[in-house]
């Protein structure tokens, strides 16, 4: 009998765990599609709303656009960078069960989530857009970001960090009437650059049909190659006005 008893509660187990996993409540969320920006009360990251450390207000100091943003030199705008200045342009998530891809509309950075289970890469060089991880717990997708250059920045203004920064994202879609949203919640950890962490939420609305760029449009190189002339310019006129005043000084 005691036997029986074992074997029904085995059978009984087996079968729960089976028709668990077949469960629609198990199966990951669907990211995949258009989203669009929507502008929310704690998507903004200014150096007003963050703890600097010393090292990081020398940087923010130094900060000039003309030689220390990556888009004036047709770079990518980098992670989080490029999630934070989405707007007004969509993003297109491509989903897929070993890897998440995430095309930015303009900004012409396309970031790849690997979601295999694969280890990380030894060693690991950071990159522009660093190695994302990314595992399911539930309905939200946690990824993990590592190895981003400090070549790149955390928004517009210059805010820098290091390369030892950690960027830890939640992703999870709601719908609320009848609209899919989906909501990134960012953590930025760099002790290097920031007393305390970084916390900060990025709202997408879900637009089927909206249009996409077919490639992202002319970086800032019209505008670099502006700031070239303006700067050859201004040398021709000194060259020209020295040359005037050497033969000033002949006579």
């Amino acid at each position: 009998m005691r036997n029986i008893s074992l074997g029904v509660v085995f059978a009984s187990l087996l079968l729960g765990g089976i028709v668990g996993a077949a469960s629609p409540s198990a199966a990951p969320a669907d990211l995949s599609g258009v989203w669009i920006p929507v502008a929310g009360p704690t998507d903004a990251l200014t150096a007003d709303n963050v703890r600097l450390t010393e090292r990081a207000r020398v940087a923010l100091a130094a900060f000039d656009p003309r030689h220390h943003d990556s888009t004036r030199f047709c770079m990518p705008y980098g992670t989080p960078r490029n999630t934070l200045s989405t707007a007004p342009y969509p993003v297109e998530i491509l989903q897929r069960p070993e890897r998440l891809t995430m095309i930015f509309d303009r900004l012409g950075d396309v970031r790849r989530v690997f979601l295999d289970g694969r280890a990380r890469p030894k060693p690991l060089w950071p990159t522009w857009l660093g190695h994302s991880l990314g595992h399911w717990e539930g309905k939200t997708l946690v990824i993990e970001t590592l190895a981003l250059t400090k070549e790149s920045i955390l928004n517009d203004n210059g805010l820098p960090h290091s390369e030892d920064m950690r960027v830890v994202e939640r992703l999870s879609v709601s719908t609320r009437d009848g609209v899919q949203w989906l909501q990134d919640e960012i953590a930025i950890t760099d002790p290097a650059m920031y007393e305390t962490p970084i916390k900060v939420t990025r709202r997408f609305r879900r637009v089927d049909g909206a249009p996409m760029s077919e490639g992202s449009v002319s970086c800032l190189l019209d505008q670099w190659r502006q700031d070239l002339e303006t700067h050859n310019r201004t040398l021709v006129d000194e060259l020209r006005q020295s040359a005037g005043s050497d033969k000033g000084a002949q006579r």
